[in-house]
C-alpha cells in the first residue's frame, strides 16, 4: 500500500485501451528538445500552479516511482517546460496539497486526467502538451500488496484486450479467497508495453486473479476489466519459492453499473 499510495498517479477514470501517442503540436526548440505546456483544472479551466510534470520512458515497466525527468513547479499561469532527449515518453502531472514534488498522493490532491499519455519528443523541437487535472476523491483500493516488493513466489503473465493486443499500464490484482468484489489483497507491477506483468506474493497458496487499469473506485462502464478464466472464478495454486508463469487475462469493457459511494471498493 505504501508504494501504490505513493503513486496514486495514475489511474484515473479513463476509458480506453492501450495508450496511443498523442497528436502533438511541435514548437521550435531553438536547439533544445523537450516538453512544454500548461497544467489546468479540467472542470474550472483555471491554470494550476505548483504542479509537477513527470516524464517516464515508454519502456518503463510501470509509472509507479520516481520519474526519469520532472519539471519545476508550474507557475501562476500553469506553465511548465522540461528538457527531455528525443524519444517516446509517458507524461503525467500531480499536485500534492503538501507542496512536495514526490511522495504519496491522497484524496484532495490533483493528478492529470489522462495518466496513460504517450508522446514523442523530436530533436530540436518542444512538444506542446496541456494537461487537464482532476481531484483524487478516494484512496487507492489496494489493501496491502506492493508491486515493488520482490519475493520468491508469485504469478507472471500478460494482459490483452478482446482482440488479443497487449494492454500496457494495467494491474493484475489478487485475492486470497473467491470474493473478488472487495478490496484486493495484492497488486502486480504495471504491465509493460507487451502487456506483461509480475505479481509478487508473500507466500504460496490459492489466489484468485482479476485485472484493472485504474487504481481506485469500482469499474465504470466501458473500463477494460478482466478475470482469470473469464466468468469462471478459478483459483491459481502458487508454490512456495516458485512462480506460475504464462497466465493470460483478457480485458473487456466492463458492463456493470457504476455505484456512487462505493469508491473504496472495486465493486
Amino acid at each position: 500500500m505504501r508504494f501504490l499510495l505513493s503513486l496514486a498517479l495514475l489511474f484515473n477514470l479513463l476509458v480506453g485501451c492501450a495508450p496511443q501517442a498523442q497528436q502533438a503540436t511541435y514548437l521550435d526548440g531553438n536547439g533544445k528538445s523537450g516538453i512544454t505546456g500548461k497544467v489546468f483544472l479540467k472542470q474550472e479551466g483555471q491554470p494550476l500552479s505548483g504542479a509537477y510534470v513527470n516524464v517516464y520512458p515508454s519502456h518503463a515497466p510501470n509509472l509507479l516511482g520516481p520519474s526519469t525527468y520532472i519539471s519545476s513547479p508550474t507557475d501562476a499561469s500553469g506553465n511548465y517546460s522540461i528538457d527531455v532527449p528525443p524519444g517516446q515518453y509517458y507524461v503525467v502531472a500531480r499536485k500534492r496539497s503538501n507542496g512536495t514534488a514526490t511522495g504519496p498522493i491522497n484524496p484532495g490532491d490533483f493528478f492529470s486526467e489522462d495518466a496513460r499519455l504517450l508522446t514523442e519528443i523530436k530533436t530540436g523541437k518542444l512538444t506542446k502538451i496541456d494537461l487537464p487535472m482532476v481531484t483524487m476523491t478516494a484512496p487507492m483500493f489496494f489493501k496491502q500488496g506492493a508491486g515493488d516488493i520482490v519475493t520468491e513466489q508469485g504469478i507472471s503473465g500478460i494482459l490483452v484486450d478482446v482482440d488479443g493486443k497487449p494492454m500496457p499500464g494495467g494491474f493484475a490484482i489478487a485475492y486470497t479467497d473467491n470474493d473478488i468484489k472487495r478490496l484486493p489483497d495484492f497488486a502486480s507491477t504495471l504491465s509493460n508495453e507487451k502487456g506483461e506483468f509480475v505479481l509478487y506474493l508473500p507466500k504460496g497458496g490459492e489466489y484468485y486473479l482479476a485485472a484493472r487499469l485504474h487504481a481506485w473506485d469500482m469499474p465504470r462502464p466501458g473500463e477494460p476489466y478482466g478475470k482469470y478464466d473469464g466468468d469462471v472464478i478459478t483459483p491459481i495454486q502458487v508454490p512456495d519459492k516458485g512462480f506460475v508463469k504464462g497466465i493470460k487475462m483478457v480485458m473487456a469493457p466492463f458492463t456493470g453499473t457504476y455505484k456512487e459511494g462505493k469508491n473504496k471498493r472495486p465493486f
